[in-house]
């Protein structure tokens, strides 16, 4: 097992889920005291509970983040959809059915896929595609009269590049994040989604932490790794440990 996390599964689920309520909460009081919400966006809401709590246990690794994911990802897609913003809703709606290969590679809690870097021979293809991406989401959001297409576009591209990451656990997808979180604060902020472009800057401040927790974890295998062949027993590792 290569998550350094000791407390259980339900236990992790409990604390993203208050998480989730005061970060929610935390995020319309600002948005009211700062007079850029004039009425509850129910929807909207919702939509960032679960991106909170989803988020939360991501960090934590626990394999539950993805079909509470796949239902923030369904809620959003239909609140981009509603503000105009079609590579977002059409990002979002792209996820829901592909988190099914995340939640496949992350195996289960007590035997998780290790964390790794980005093997930099893939650079060229995660940058080529990811080019693609973008030119494609860029050509409908103008074909549909998308709001915001290049930064929308742009979102779109780079959060599959990062989510592909995260699904097979590369720790560089928490840089890939932050690029996303920065676009998605201008973005959303500008169209009128000001709790959603909040959340975006507590996820850039995540961005710090989640990159430090996955690369102790990694730090913690490759420990393990070291041990083992110092250790006079020559006992042997388990095969999903990567050294």
């Amino acid at each position: 097992m290569s998550n350094t996390n000791n407390k259980t599964s339900r236990q992790n689920i409990v604390e993203s889920i208050i998480i989730g309520i005061a970060l929610t909460g935390i995020s319309y009081i600002c948005g009211i005291l700062f007079g850029w919400i004039n009425n509850v966006n129910w929807l909207e809401m919702f939509a960032v509970f679960t991106s909170y709590s989803c988020t939360y246990l991501c960090i934590t690794q626990r394999r539950i983040n993805y079909p509470i994911g796949a239902i923030s990802s369904a809620a959003y897609a239909y609140l981009f959809l509603q503000s105009g913003l079609i590579s977002s809703a059409i990002l979002n709606a792209y996820l829901v059915p592909t988190l099914v290969y995340g939640w496949i590679r992350w195996r289960k809690d007590d035997n998780t896929r290790p964390v790794t870097h980005v093997s930099w021979r893939w650079l060229p293809v995660y940058i080529t595609l990811t080019g693609l991406g973008y030119l494609g989401a860029t050509l409908i959001s103008q074909q549909f009269g998308g709001a915001m297409a290049w930064t929308d576009s742009l979102i779109l591209a780079l959060t599959i590049l990062a989510q592909f990451l995260l699904d097979n656990k590369k720790l560089e997808n928490w840089i890939v994040w932050a690029v996303v979180n920065v676009l998605a604060i201008y973005t959303y902020s500008t169209i009128g989604l000001p709790l959603v472009a909040f959340q975006y800057v507590l996820f850039l401040a995540n961005t710090v932490y989640g990159y430090i927790i996955w690369k102790r974890s990694k730090d913690h295998v490759e420990s393990i790794c070291i041990d083992d062949s110092n250790a006079t027993n020559n006992r042997t590792l388990t095969t999903d440990t990567v050294c």
